[in-house]
């Protein structure tokens, strides 16, 4: 009893932890006690395509570990400053500085300079941007993917806040004609692995 009212603290510290701020050793631990708890709740109830995180396919298959050579590589996308300046389907590209598309090493890929956010949004938002690119980089390998433009300010709000830093170079006035805010804001509230503090600062920056 005492174990789990300890365990109840620590949580509840974890929700009210600010932005930026280091997670001690006892934190820590507790994080990836509540990650087995997901895992095991959603091996009992059975598996769906929104529990794939991107740690669940590199390493699990049906609740089982993989060996190392079954194991899915991750899959990265384009995101950030690349994927709001990428014009997609039917959709107008809400930053203005796509010339520097072609050049294939000012791409942002997601685990790279911007943190991924697979486990907590899978791969929603995410397309197959090959004939997006190509008009720019002729020779972008099959399936190349990137973020819509929801999910590009998602990652980008997300890295920054979880740095406790401001979002450099983009404000939201600039880009809300195109870029669907309330779709945003649905998934940062949906979202049960973010904590209060990197809520409030991804919200706060989607106020126009």
């Amino acid at each position: 009893m005492a174990d789990d009212r300890h365990s109840k603290a620590i949580r509840k510290r974890l929700e009210q932890k600010p932005p930026g701020e280091r997670l001690t050793l006892e934190e820590i631990r507790e994080l990836k006690k509540i990650e087995a708890e997901r895992v095991n709740d959603r091996i009992r109830r059975g598996i769906r395509p929104e529990d794939q995180s991107q740690v669940w396919q590199q390493l699990f298959a049906k609740g089982r570990l993989l060996p190392a050579n079954r194991r899915r590589a991750a899959k990265r996308y384009l995101t950030g400053l690349t994927a709001l300046n990428l014009n997609m389907k039917g959709r107008t590209a809400p930053c203005w500085h796509s010339t520097y598309l072609h050049l294939w090493e000012n791409w942002t890929w997601s685990g790279d300079s911007i943190m991924d956010t697979t486990h907590l949004l899978g791969n929603r938002g995410v397309y197959d941007a090959t004939n997006e690119l190509r008009r720019h980089a002729p020779d972008t390998p099959e399936a190349t993917h990137a973020a819509s433009y929801e999910r590009a300010v998602f990652d980008l709000l997300h890295h920054y806040a979880v740095l406790a830093q401001p979002v450099p170079n983009l404000q939201a006035h600039d880009i809300d004609h195109e870029v669907d805010f309330d779709l945003i804001r649905q998934w940062i509230n949906e979202s049960e692995y973010l904590p209060g503090g990197i809520k409030t600062a991804m919200l706060t920056w989607l106020r126009v």
